[in-house]
C-alpha cells in the first residue's frame, strides 16, 4: 500500500517542485539573490521550524509499518517543501556572504539536470546490484560520504564540461526536445 501511496503524492509534488523551480528561475532567484534578500531569514525561521519537524516524524515513523508510517508520509509530503526552501534560503544567503563558494558551485546550478541524472546513475552504481550493491551495508555517515564524493565529482565534470560546450548533455537534449533547434 505504501508503494501505491508514494506513487499518489510522488508524482504531483515533483510537477509542484518543477513548477516552483521554474518560477524562481522566471524571479531570477539564483542570479539576483539581493532582490530577495529581507525574505530569506523568514523563508529560513518558517521553512526549518515547519519542514524538520515533519522528517523527524517521518524518520521516526518510516521504519514501521501501519497507520503511523503512512501519517509520517503524509506530513513529510507537505513539510518537505519548506524544509526545501529553507536549505535554498541558507545556501543563497551563504553564496551571498561568500561569493566565491558561488562562483565554485555556479557550474554544477548551470547543469542541474545532468547533474540530476548523474547524481542517479551513479548513486545506482554504487548502491544497486548492477554496481557495488552497497545498499544497506553502509553507516548513514558513510552513505552521507559517499553522495558528498558524487556530488564533488560531478561539480569538477560540471566545471570540466562548460568549459567546452554551452549546456549540460541533458539540458541540450532537452533544449532540441522543447524548441527544435
Amino acid at each position: 500500500m505504501l508503494v501505491a501511496v508514494t506513487w499518489v503524492f510522488q508524482g504531483p509534488m515533483a510537477l509542484a517542485m518543477f513548477l516552483f523551480g521554474l518560477a524562481a528561475g522566471k524571479s531570477r532567484l539564483l542570479e539576483e539573490p539581493e532582490r530577495w534578500a529581507r525574505l530569506l531569514p523568514r523563508v529560513q525561521w518558517i521553512g526549518f521550524g515547519v519542514g524538520l519537524p515533519g522528517a523527524v516524524l517521518f524518520a521516526l515513523t518510516a521504519a514501521g509499518d501501519g497507520p503511523w508510517q503512512l501519517v509520517g508520509l503524509a506530513v513529510t509530503d507537505l513539510t518537505s517543501p519548506l524544509l526545501g526552501a529553507a536549505y535554498v534560503a541558507t545556501l543563497l544567503r551563504l553564496v551571498r556572504r561568500f561569493p566565491a563558494a558561488g562562483r565554485a558551485l555556479a557550474p554544477a546550478w548551470r547543469v542541474a539536470a545532468s547533474n540530476y541524472i548523474g547524481q542517479s546513475v551513479l548513486a545506482c552504481l554504487v548502491f544497486t546490484g548492477y554496481g557495488l550493491a552497497l545498499a544497506g551495508t553502509l553507516s548513514p555517515l558513510a552513505v552521507m560520504g559517499v553522495a558528498l564524493v558524487i556530488y564533488t565529482v560531478l561539480l569538477w565534470l560540471s566545471a570540466l564540461w562548460l568549459r567546452a560546450h554551452r549546456y549540460g548533455p541533458v539540458e541540450y537534449l532537452l533544449r532540441r526536445l522543447t524548441t527544435w533547434s
